[in-house]
């Protein structure tokens, strides 16, 4: 009986392996924008506000200045969980 469990657990180990490896496989040439706005579907706001400013701070040396005002922090940190 071991042997067989251990056997199944084996295959079954192997069998979510290799559908995992078709699934990177099939993104290895997709771009990696599609691939975030795709993730970023079910994401809430709190985690797509972040998302934004990371991409605000990526850009940094393009951006130069920016300027946000208080009361737009104040509304973004204020947010239900439920917005």
């Amino acid at each position: 009986m071991v042997t067989l469990s251990t056997a199944n657990a084996k295959e079954e180990a192997d069998s979510k392996a290799y559908a995992i490896a078709a699934v990177m496989k099939a993104l290895a040439g997709a771009d990696p924008k599609i691939l975030q706005a795709l993730t970023s579907a079910n994401m809430d706001s709190g985690q797509l506000i972040a998302l934004a400013f990371k991409e605000i701070a990526e850009g940094a040396e393009r951006i130069g200045q920016l300027n946000m005002s208080p009361d737009l922090l104040r509304e973004l940190l204020q947010r239900s969980p439920d917005e």
